[in-house]
């Protein structure tokens, strides 16, 4: 097997037989490049990653969507992606997604026309497993997370400490719990002490990840390409006027359909200028109801005043709010603090707080001993 490992300012080459995994140079694959797999591999900092929830619909109603939606969902001109299917319920299907430029495939495809192309967090995440590997790449500490075989969360930082381990675990609560297993490559972390398993491997001349391809399905990421196809010079002026005429039909059906329509919407509103002479005399229609449960809903709506009264008493001295959303009883709050633990135990003190959740793992400032977090705080009703 033949891998292309691309980062953002160059691209390592590997051969891999059996267990055995090698550099080599762009060179040495060119008498064997189509006697063998080859792979392209999207190393973490080109990917875009985030999860999402559908309701629970058919998986080729899902991949429609997602065709639809993903250009909406990363700032890419051009979008690769891929997708797996965190949880499925009776109520929701959440859905990972990982992106990345199709401008990055480009760079590598003339001299080394890949078949295949992999984000590189699925490689590091092991089938029907649960843990966390911790590994150190280009002088920055990755951590990824997985549970029963399916990815969880992943963390890329310049200074790794056993605080931001932790952080890292509670940030993806409940679902981190079962993880009583630590991978470790290389010194890192030579005090750690967190009441779990920790397995130490040696530190790897090559990319991690490359040891997951022999555990994983390639066929789930096969490149599908149109061929060109070879047409005799004689035969391309019947194959242009079949074209030719089948676009022109096209058109005609799609003129006499927006006619059909236009026909319909006039008989439509017809329709509905003749109900309403017809039912002039009718009585007015009683509103009271609504407006009896929108005055109600109205009275309970918590006062922005009164919300930012409170966080100025609870929040500790030196916490920054960098961004705050009221809607109704639910509070957002994204907050800048050295220790968020301390934060959300004096929010869930206060008498307005009914609940506090910690959305996502808290980010180290590089150089700080600050965090940036995100909050959700549920607030109590006041009759």
């Amino acid at each position: 097997m033949l891998v292309c490992y691309l980062t953002k300012d160059e691209a390592k080459f590997y051969q891999i037989k059996g267990d055995k995994i090698s550099e080599i140079s762009p060179g040495a694959f060119k008498l064997t490049k189509y006697l063998q797999k080859r792979v392209l591999i999207i190393s973490r900092e080109l990917l875009f990653y985030t999860r999402r929830s559908y309701p629970p619909i058919p998986l080729k109603k899902l991949k429609d969507a997602l065709k639809v939606e993903v250009q909406d969902f990363f700032p890419l001109p051009r979008v690769s992606y891929t997708f797996k299917i965190f949880e499925a319920t009776e109520k929701f299907t959440l859905v990972d997604l990982w992106a990345w430029s199709k401008d990055e495939e480009e760079r590598v495809e003339k001299t080394f026309p890949f078949q295949y192309v992999i984000p590189e967090d699925l490689l590091l995440v092991e089938k029907g497993d649960t843990a966390l590997k911790i590994y150190k790449q280009r002088d920055i500490y990755h951590l990824i997370a997985y549970v029963k075989g399916k990815f969880l969360g992943s963390l890329s930082i310049a200074e790794l400490t056993q605080k931001d381990v932790e952080l890292f675990l509670t940030g993806h609560m409940p679902y981190s719990q079962d993880i009583k297993k630590i991978i470790i490559y290389g010194d890192t972390l030579k005090d750690f002490s967190l009441d779990k398993t920790i397995l130490r491997y040696p530190e790897r001349p090559y990319p991690v990840s490359l040891e997951g391809l022999s555990k994983i399905n390639l066929k789930e990421f096969k490149v599908r390409r149109a061929l060109p196809l070879k047409i005799d010079p004689l035969l391309r002026l019947p194959i242009y006027l079949l074209l030719g005429y089948g676009v022109y039909l096209y058109a005609t059906l799609q003129n006499y359909e927006k006619a059909i329509k236009d026909l319909k919407t006039k008989i439509s509103r017809l329709d509905r200028e003749l109900a309403y002479f017809e039912n002039r005399t009718a009585p007015a229609k009683d509103y009271s109801a609504l407006i009896s449960a929108l005055n109600n809903k109205t009275s309970q709506a918590v006062s922005g005043l009164t919300v930012l009264n409170e966080l100025a008493k609870t929040l500790p001295i030196g916490c920054t709010v960098n961004r705050i959303v009221l809607n109704e009883k639910k509070l957002e709050l994204a907050l800048t603090f050295e220790d968020p633990v301390e934060v959300i135990e004096l929010l869930e003190r206060s008498s307005m707080v009914k609940s506090v959740k910690l959305e996502g793992p808290p980010i180290k400032k590089t150089g700080t001993k600050l965090y940036d977090f995100r909050l959700t705080i549920e607030l109590k009703t006041y009759d």
